[in-house]
């Protein structure tokens, strides 16, 4: 036999989580009945008492994943078409469930055979080994994987590749020329360092109150500000991981590291977890009631994140409602009185950015397309357009009765410039309605701020206008 004749002859086994997809199957099923049943955790936990097999069949039972959805290793799919074009036998060797399994054979048309776990077996580490020598023999096959898990097939196998850092002695590493991006890229864009911003809001009350000399006030300010960057994140992530299915069909947000698979599923749960933890631990420092207003936070992000977002109009409503409680919780921090002025402001000023953020997804939909994982479709974009530039409106009449109120006048010496700043208030939230409605905006109008320079021109006018003020 011809040493091509050999080769052609020896079949190519492939592993699926972690090594053909960028993900776990498991995972990306528990995350999905998840969102779908409330008390998932709990029946996995009592299922889990019937062996690893039975939960992946349950788990499988529950979700609804959509597997063409799912990101691929494109080297490893590029392997296994050069394999099938020299007429080798594939084989997809995993210890997901079978019904997952089968769904990804059928979804790639690359396999003649499929060894899965069928709800009693594991099919995993030695069964798998085992299972893979009882079919072709020991160094009958070539595997790749990527885990300590199939360090028994790789000893098994004629070749032996790996798509991870875990590379053993005699295993081969499959070099993917598209990375997508460093790891220390990824987790930043996880945690959404860029957002932090947002969360200076918390500082809002305390220049408002003109307490810019009390060091105490910043002391507590600053560490408020720390406390909500740590449990935004959190949050963040865990958003990301129930919006896996919606975000891949996201025209930007499918390229977020989870939706990708650059970050594993409970890596980030683990890391979401300790945020929160130590964000609220850092509240509660600060004091019990700034404390509470970031548990509330996280309490209301929680269930926006497992329902209230498929809601058309009360998702809106939340997020402004989140945004408004950044300021509520730096003057609670600094237990200085919330201006009720400041606080209608906040409302339809951030109702306005809300409505905003849809209204970018929306003005790209047709008039009967949905928009995936919310309660909109295309026929609202008037809708949401219309309220929001009237919240806008609303927010700059607030701001100019605030100007004329005799409040103002207690707290500035010259009101003159406060009308400036006014004018420009209501030039940055027209323009910014405009350019959503061309289609010229990212999907979130604060990082837009961010990253327009009309913007920051806009901010330091409005800061030399209230300095003007004092």
């Amino acid at each position: 036999m011809s040493d091509q004749t050999a080769q052609q002859s020896i079949p190519l086994v492939v592993d699926l989580d972690g090594t053909l997809l960028r993900t776990d199957s498991l995972w990306e099923g528990f995350l999905s009945a998840w969102s779908a049943c409330v008390w998932l955790p709990l029946i996995a936990f009592v299922t889990l008492f019937r062996g690893r097999a039975a939960l992946k069949r349950a788990i499988a039972l529950r979700a609804k994943l959509d597997v063409g959805r799912l990101p691929y290793n494109e080297a490893v799919v590029e392997r296994l078409r050069d394999a099938r074009a020299n007429g080798r036998t594939t084989v997809l060797a995993t210890a997901a469930d079978a019904s997952v399994a089968n769904a990804v054979a059928t979804h790639l048309g690359l396999f003649d055979r499929v060894f899965a776990s069928d709800g009693e077996f594991n099919l995993k580490a030695v069964r798998k080994a085992e299972k893979l020598v009882a079919e072709f023999g020991e160094n009958g096959f070539d595997y790749i994987g990527d885990s300590r898990a199939d360090v028994p097939v790789w000893r098994a196998a004629r070749s032996a590749f790996t798509v991870s850092s875990t590379q053993p002695n005699g295993v081969i590493r499959i070099e993917d020329a598209r990375a997508p991006m460093p790891p220390a890229k990824a987790w930043r864009k996880m945690l959404r360092v860029r957002h932090w911003i947002k969360n200076v809001l918390v500082f809002v009350a305390l220049f408002a109150a003109h307490r810019f000399t009390d060091l105490s006030a910043w002391q507590s300010v600053i560490a408020t500000f720390a406390a909500f960057c740590a449990v935004c994140s959190g949050i963040y992530v865990f958003n990301d991981l129930f919006d896996l299915a919606s975000d891949r069909i996201h025209p930007s947000k499918r390229n977020r590291p989870l939706a990708r698979g650059l970050i594993s599923l409970p890596g980030a749960l683990v890391a979401a977890s300790a945020l929160v933890a130590c964000g609220l631990a850092i509240a509660f420092w600060v004091g019990v009631w700034v404390g509470a207003c970031l548990l509330s936070y996280g309490i209301v992000n929680a269930i926006y994140t497992l329902k209230i977002k498929r809601i058309a109009v009360a998702d809106v409503s939340v997020l402004a409602a989140l945004y408004t409680l950044r300021i509520v919780a730096g003057a609670v921090a600094i237990t200085a009185p919330l201006s009720p002025w400041l606080f209608a402001f906040s409302v339809f000023a951030f109702l306005s950015l809300a409505l905003l953020k849809r209204a970018v997804d929306l003005n790209r939909l047709a008039a009967d397309e949905p928009l995936a994982g919310r309660g909109y479709t295309g026929r609202d974009t008037t809708f949401v357009n219309v309220f929001g530039a009237g919240a806008s409106l609303a927010a700059v009449l607030v701001l100019a009765l605030y100007v004329a109120a005799p409040q103002a006048s207690a707290l500035y010496s010259n009101s003159v410039p406060l009308w400036f700043a006014l004018a420009i208030v209501l030039y940055w939230l027209m323009r910014i309605w405009q350019r959503a409605m061309r289609g010229e905006m990212d999907d979130d109008p604060v990082l837009f701020a961010t990253k327009d320079a009309t913007s920051w021109v806009c901010a330091a006018l409005i800061g030399v206008c209230f300095a003007a003020a004092v």
